[in-house]
């Protein structure tokens, strides 16, 4: 994921702005947004429209983004901290959310209502969207 990452983060930035050695990025120090009225979202790649292709969005402990669905491309979402309780459908239900520990990695098609929640703790979600179709391994574990 880490190599998936790198190269998607490079074929988007500018040819002359790309460092000549590794880079550690200061979360930090860039600039977030409130997004769905609770969840914080850190681009970090964008398109050429000017809408984040990766991303970080951070729920705070009790936060619940409501239920919403995207217009286009599969997302695929990696829990990096935290644990993710996330459900699909239109309305919010806790009886019908699943848990996703951090390490979790999950797909998301484009038009499919879902809503997430951070119940117990905060959590760090990764979010990358492809306009490209992933590999038939991943394809046939999204049937």
């Amino acid at each position: 994921m880490v190599h998936f990452l790198s190269i998607a983060l490079i074929g988007m930035v500018p040819l002359a702005s790309v460092a000549q050695q590794t880079s550690l990025l200061d979360i930090h120090s860039l600039p977030k947004k409130q997004v769905y009225g609770v969840a914080y979202l850190t681009a970090l790649a964008v398109s050429d429209g000017g809408t984040p292709v990766v991303a970080l969005l951070d729920l705070r402990a009790g936060d619940v983004v409501p239920p919403h669905a995207t217009a286009r491309g599969l997302r695929l979402l990696t829990v990096l901290t935290g644990d993710l309780s996330w459900g699909d459908g239109k309305t919010v239900d806790p009886t019908k959310e699943t848990v996703y520990p951090a390490g979790s990695i999950l797909t998301l098609p484009a038009g499919v209502y879902h809503w997430a929640a951070a119940r117990s703790n905060d959590v760090r979600i990764q979010l990358v969207v492809l306009d490209e179709a992933p590999v038939p391994a991943v394809q046939e574990q999204m049937q």
